[in-house]
């Protein structure tokens, strides 16, 4: 004889047979409808999330029209010279702080910057292997700006006339970012100062100054209007 003892509970039965007693359970008709209202409810808030997302898109769509995107890489590449770029401190990545510095690194009055020759030699090369334009006269400016690793005051740098411009790079693209092959505008190559490095306490109460990172570097700058191009490069 079954006995129900309260609806959306299991439902013990039991059967007697000749050859004994054996219990079985069914399960209500309750549990099995909410479990399909709560994967009504599972696939309405999917669709839902899925439909603003829609909506967000289609704004941004509508907003960007008439634009057009541009974007810009500056690569900056560090130069396996002997020497540093203005002085003829050696160039040992890894020393000790402070330990291959002189009053031209420490910015000191009266000191003047000497070119390494070496770092417009690099400069040409790479301005050759990327088919731009080679100035026959450049210059350098200074970049004012105030930073601790900055003795100076100003950063040795290239500005309206850099050693090379107008350049660019031919590519194969990966077939995940469209394949094909694409050419890559280069806006110009310019030679430059690195500045010093700041070495901060693990209590943050203080920092150090490491002028060994005067080095030389050669700045490249890329120019895209497509986020996957953008990602290949």
């Amino acid at each position: 004889m079954a006995l129900t003892l309260l609806r959306g509970m299991r439902t013990p039965i039991s059967f007697r047979s000749s050859t004994g007693l054996f219990f079985t359970v069914l399960r209500p008709r309750l549990a099995r409808f909410t479990t399909r209202a709560e994967s009504a409810q599972a696939t309405e808030a999917k669709a839902t999330a899925k439909s603003i997302q829609l909506a967000t898109k289609e704004a941004a769509e509508q907003k960007t029209q008439g634009f057009e995107a541009i974007i810009g890489i500056e690569t900056h590449v560090q130069l396996s010279t002997v020497t540093k770029a203005f002085c003829s401190c050696p160039y040992n990545y890894g020393s000790q702080p402070n330990t291959t510095i002189c009053p031209t690194c420490m910015g000191h009055p009266g000191t003047l910057p000497v070119l390494n020759e070496k770092v417009v030699e690099c400069a040409v090369k790479l301005g050759l292997a990327l088919n731009c334009e080679i100035s026959m006269t450049s210059k350098f400016d200074r970049k004012q700006y105030f930073y601790p690793d900055l003795p100076k005051g100003y950063q040795i740098s290239q500005f309206d006339i850099p050693i090379a411009k107008k350049g660019y790079v031919d590519l194969d693209l990966p077939v995940e970012f469209g394949g094909g092959h694409r050419k890559f505008g280069i806006t110009r190559v310019h030679m430059e100062e690195d500045a010093g490095k700041l070495l901060h306490s693990e209590s943050g109460s203080y920092s150090q100054v490491c002028l060994d990172y005067f080095l030389s570097e050669i700045c490249n700058l890329f120019i895209f209007h497509d986020i996957l191009l953008c990602l290949s490069y």
